[in-house]
C-alpha cells in the first residue's frame, strides 16, 4: 500500500488490511494514472514456500499489497506476533475488485484456470454484478513459452483491461505476474487468485459459511479433496511449527 502498515511472518511481509479499506484502495488504484499494482494473498503455503523458493520470496516482497488469507495467519499474527489480522481470501479479494470494476465502469481480465471454467467464472461475476465489463477470459499458457507469454500478454493490453486475475496456482502465477509486468500496459491491478474461478464456476463447492468462520475450511477441503493432504498438512502441521520455533520479530 502507499502507506505501508504491516507485519513480518517468517519473514515474508503481511499487510494490515481489512476489507472496507481494501475497496477503497481499489477504487483508488483503478482509478489513478499509477503504474500495475501486484496484489498477493498469502496463505501458510505460500511463507512456508518462499522459505525455500527465493524468487518466490523476492515476488513476494516486491508485490504492492500482501493480504493474509488464512487461518493460520491470523492465529499466527495475534498469538505469536501480537498483531490482529483481517483474512481476505483469494475468492472475497477477486469478488471486490470485480465489485469495483463494476461500480467504476472499469473492466477485468480472466486468464488461467482449466479449459472453460474462466469462462463460466466470467458468467458468474456478471450474474453477481451486472454492469461488470469483462476485456477478455482465456485459459492462458499450458506450457512455459515466452512466445506464447508474449502473445498473451498482448492479448490483454488491446483488450484495455484495467483489473487482471491469473488462476496458474502457485507460486506460478504471481512469479508470471511479476516476470510479465512491464508487458502489461494499461492493467492497474493484476493478482494471482489460484482456485478462484474454480469456485466460481461451481467446479469445487466453497465451504459454507459456518465452517468458513470456524476456521475450519482445511478440514473440509480435506473430505473433499483428499488429494491435497501434502497442502493441507503443510498449513496445518509445517506451518504452526515453524511459526512457533520462530523469533517473534522474524
Amino acid at each position: 500500500m502507499d502507506q505501508r502498515n504491516a507485519i513480518k511472518m517468517l519473514g515474508v511481509r503481511i499487510d494490515l488490511v481489512d476489507s472496507s479499506s481494501l475497496s477503497d484502495v481499489f477504487e483508488k488504484w483503478l482509478c489513478d494514472g499509477g503504474a500495475m499494482r501486484h496484489v498477493v494473498t498469502v496463505n501458510p503455503e505460500y511463507i512456508m514456500e518462499a522459505q525455500k523458493n527465493t524468487p518466490f520470496q523476492e515476488c513476494l516482497d516486491a508485490s504492492v499489497l500482501a493480504l493474509a488469507d488464512g487461518v493460520g495467519l491470523l492465529y499466527a499474527a495475534k498469538y505469536r506476533y501480537g498483531h490482529s489480522l483481517h483474512r481476505i481470501t483469494g475468492v472475497d479479494a477477486a469478488l471486490a475488485l470485480a465489485n469495483i470494476c463494476a461500480r467504476t465502469g472499469k473492466s477485468i481480465y480472466l486468464l488461467g484456470a482449466a479449459q472453460g471454467v474462466a469462462q463460466r467464472a466470467a458468467q458468474d461475476l456478471v450474474r453477481r454484478y451486472p454492469s461488470l465489463h469483462i476485456a477478455g477470459v482465456e485459459q492462458g499458457p499450458i506450457v512455459d513459452s515466452a512466445k506464447l507469454d508474449k502473445e498473451v500478454c498482448e492479448r490483454i493490453v488491446k483488450s484495455r483491461a484495467d483489473a487482471l486475475l491469473v488462476a496458474f496456482g502457485s507460486p506460478a502465477q504471481d512469479l508470471w505476474i511479476r516476470r510479465h509486468s512491464s508487458l502489461l500496459q494499461g492493467v492497474k491491478i493484476a493478482m494471482g487468485v489460484g482456485g478462484t474461478f474454480d469456485y466460481l464456476a461451481g467446479v469445487v463447492p466453497r465451504a459454507p459459511s459456518f465452517v468458513r468462520l470456524l476456521g475450519l475450511e482445511w478440514l473440509y477441503r480435506l473430505i473433499r479433496q483428499p488429494w491435497r493432504w501434502r497442502r493441507i498438512g503443510t498449513a496445518v502441521i509445517l506451518f504452526p511449527l515453524a511459526v512457533l520455533f520462530s523469533k517473534k520479530g522474524a
